[in-house]
């Protein structure tokens, strides 16, 4: 009888140990299945601020997301050239961002699942847009799909020199082919129409209509510059590369009735060769 109850004493007390274990094993199973289900909801949650903060790295702080809504898997925004200044890539996402707000809603759907093996798969859309653009792949790659993006006049005085000497305003169209970016590449076709060109510089009204092709293959990119109609005749060429950005040369010229009314505006624009004025940027 004494045995068997000293046997049993034992037994317990070799027992509690094993419980103690148990039990704390339990409470850190619980502890991290918390700790998944919380990053769980932050991931599938994440703020589409967050997408701001990508987009303003992405490129220097140049290009920003105001008025963001959603999560960063599905939301919308307003895309901003921003004013860059000192700090300003750092700085959260705010209502409002100083520089030239394109007009319209852009709305975004991200696929999270291929982000786990490095894939990209989206969509983006815009109120213009008949359709949206798939975006697609990896890390350091970027393809888009065609599309065409249509906006109301804007005014573009704050996109740096020389915009903001011009203080220009028009209606713009975008259009591309599929592109492809990757390191500083670019690979495709685009086009910049530029329909109602104004500048606060003179009252003469439309200057003209202008469109701009750029041509990547490679490291870069050849520009050229046509005027559609309009009394302010532009015509110039260049290219662009990730390292020394826009080299671009063209020639302006007045004709027709507005020719005269157009002098002063030709001798802000460049220098004076004749009747032409020489326009450089970054040359």
């Amino acid at each position: 009888m004494i045995r068997s109850r000293l046997g049993q004493t034992f037994a317990a007390r070799r027992a509690r140990p094993e419980i103690a274990r148990t039990g704390l094993g339990w409470r850190l199973a619980m502890a991290a299945a918390g700790l998944l289900a919380a990053l769980s909801v932050l991931l599938t949650q994440a703020p589409a601020s967050f997408a701001d903060l990508a987009l303003s790295r992405a490129t220097q702080g140049r290009v920003r997301l105001a008025e963001a809504a959603g999560t960063i898997w599905q939301g919308r925004g307003r895309i901003v050239f921003a004013d860059v200044v000192e700090g300003g890539m750092e700085r959260a996402a705010t209502a409002t961002i100083p520089g030239v707000v394109l007009p319209g809603i852009f709305g975004w759907r991200v696929s999270p699942w291929p982000l786990l093996v490095g894939v990209l798969d989206a969509r983006v859309e815009h109120d213009s847009m008949r359709q949206a653009v798939l975006l697609t792949g990896r890390v350091g790659e970027l393809r888009a799909t065609p599309g065409t993006l249509t906006l109301p006049p804007v005014a573009l005085d704050r996109l740096g020199s020389p915009w903001n000497t011009i203080r220009p305003t028009g209606a713009l169209t975008l259009s591309w082919d599929s592109v492809t970016l990757r390191s500083g590449r670019f690979d495709g076709r685009a086009s910049i129409e530029l329909h109602q060109a104004a500048s606060a510089l003179t009252p003469v009204r439309p200057l003209g209509a202008y469109r701009i092709d750029v041509v990547g293959s490679g490291a870069q990119a050849q520009v050229k510059m046509n005027t559609l109609s309009g009394p302010l005749r532009l015509e110039g060429s260049g290219s662009w590369d990730a390292r020394s950005g826009l080299r671009f040369t063209a020639e302006a010229l007045a004709e027709g009735p507005e020719r005269v009314r157009l002098q002063s505006l030709l001798g802000l624009l460049g220098r004076r060769v004749g009747e032409r004025t020489i326009i450089k940027i970054g040359a």
